[in-house]
């Protein structure tokens, strides 16, 4: 029998579980949240809060190449204890993840701690972790288990200093090298960290390109900066192996030249990452409806299992943090009876690279496949005042607009692009053209006036470098 019946249970407390769970009980929901490892999940425990803490470190020693062009002398090269970096990492996500805590409790949220196991009756069976079992049930259940780094089976991946992006954040001491298997967001993220605290990073991509959802005239970009960092990019590489080499490792890959090998003290293993499906062995002997390994949902964030709800890294959305909260908050409102859709149209993509990367809605490649008429235009960073201030002139905002000057795509690489996309999102969410932000006056001297730029260049009469083409408009 179960202990306790509630309106809405939520299983896993990442971004999506813990926001699906406070959107519940703001509707009056009676809510309980099970997680059976740490409030936070995922992304306040080992993704996005702990890689922006050391990131951010990581940025600094960066930046502070740059101070004798400032006139900044230090008495000594500046050099990073990695003791204390894991240290102030740790006190990042320890505040954050203690405040989830405190938002379930003022929220009145039950919280049991320990593995769920799922029941299409609504039973959820909880194994403790201090060992005692429990049964609870729910008149709506809301899957959040989010994922795990996928570790493709190969020869050696379980072997020594061989760490991925859960693991790869207390280690004692800088790596003097390290290679990184996959050239996706999270590889390219945590191969720019790296080389800024001064490890010497290979990436290895399978595919032609790193990055492969970014606007290439954007990623070629990145590329040349990373080439000129030192970072070592090869692509078309596929990993078929990974030895000890003495004190090394040696990472064996098949490319178009044949088998290649690579050394370092370290092998980070990025290539993406898997759905965690624990606890829904029953659930899915029970026919509830995978795809690929993801459990499948409708726009209503609905399972094909009655009351059975499924967000985040689970289904197969954009494995971003924002959107698995906002898919939570869909999942919470019709679970508490309301009509909700979810909508992918407009989703801010951001990259913590150096300079940072961020883009909404269509590539231009994409646009030009979709439509028969498409303007792209861009505006450099070298050319705003504030950006020559803070000597982040490398990138620049571009615009993709439509026919009728309706934004389709909006990609900034360069300085806080990650915060300055935004604008975009809601300018393509209010469904506005170029000329509202033309006509909304920006404030100057600031990075925004980058964004006010690219739309007058859509326009033709950019303001502050040379006209392109005549003007749309007087």
């Amino acid at each position: 029998m179960a202990s306790k019946n509630y309106d809405v249970a939520v299983i896993g407390a990442g971004p999506g579980g813990y926001v699906a769970a406070i959107r519940a009980a703001q509707l009056g929901a009676s809510v309980a949240i099970v997680e059976k490892q740490y409030l936070g999940g995922t992304c306040l425990n080992v993704g996005c809060i702990p890689s922006k803490a050391m990131l951010h470190i990581a940025e600094v020693l960066h930046n502070m190449e740059s101070l004798d062009d400032l006139g900044i002398s230090l008495p000594e090269q500046p050099t990073l204890d990695m003791r204390k970096a894991v240290a102030y990492k740790d006190k990042v996500v320890k505040r954050m993840t203690s405040g989830v805590g405190q938002l379930m409790k003022a929220n009145k949220i039950d919280v049991f701690e320990g593995k769920a196991s799922v029941d299409a009756s609504r039973s959820i069976s909880i194994e403790k972790n201090d060992g005692s079992q429990e049964t609870i049930s729910a008149d709506k259940i809301i899957l959040a288990n989010g994922s795990v780094p996928l570790m493709p089976p190969m020869p050696g991946i379980d072997g020594r200093n061989v760490i991925n992006s859960d693991t790869c954040w207390n280690l004692p001491a800088v790596p003097k090298s390290l290679i990184c298997v996959g050239g996706g967001v999270i590889g390219v993220e945590l191969a720019c960290m790296f080389n800024a605290i001064g490890t010497k990073v290979t990436i290895l991509e399978m595919l032609p390109n790193i990055l492969a959802p970014v606007d290439d005239e954007v990623r070629k970009l990145l590329v040349r900066i990373l080439n000129k960092r030192g970072i070592e990019i090869v692509t078309g590489a596929k990993v078929e192996a990974i030895e000890d080499d003495g004190d090394q490792k040696k990472v064996i890959t098949t490319t178009d030249k044949g088998e290649q090998s690579f050394n370092s003290e370290y092998v980070l293993m990025a290539v993406s990452r898997r759905a965690n499906t624990t606890g829904l062995e029953q659930l899915i002997e029970q026919g509830l409806d995978m795809d690929r390994g993801r459990v499948r949902v409708n726009e209503k964030m609905e399972t094909n299992l009655p009351g059975i709800y499924a967000i985040g890294d689970l289904t197969k959305g954009a494995g971003l943090a924002h959107v698995a909260s906002t898919e939570g908050e869909v999942a919470a409102e019709n679970a508490m009876g309301h009509q909700t859709t979810m909508e992918y149209d407009v989703v801010p993509n951001p990259i913590f690279t150096f300079p940072e990367i961020a883009f909404v809605g269509l590539t231009e490649a994409q646009a030009k496949e979709k439509y028969d008429e498409v303007h792209v235009e861009r505006f450099p960073w070298a050319a705003i005042g504030k950006a020559v201030a803070i000597g982040e002139m490398d990138g620049f905002t571009k615009i993709i607009t439509g026919k009728y000057g309706e934004i389709l795509g909006a990609h900034i690489i360069g300085p806080d692009a990650t915060n300055l996309i935004s604008e975009f999102s809601i300018a393509m969410r209010g469904e506005l053209t170029v000329d509202e932000i033309i006509d909304t006056i920006h404030p100057h001297p600031t990075l925004s006036e980058g964004i006010h730029e690219a739309a007058l260049a859509v326009e033709g009469r950019p303001l502050h470098i040379g006209p392109k083409r005549q003007p749309v408009r007087a």
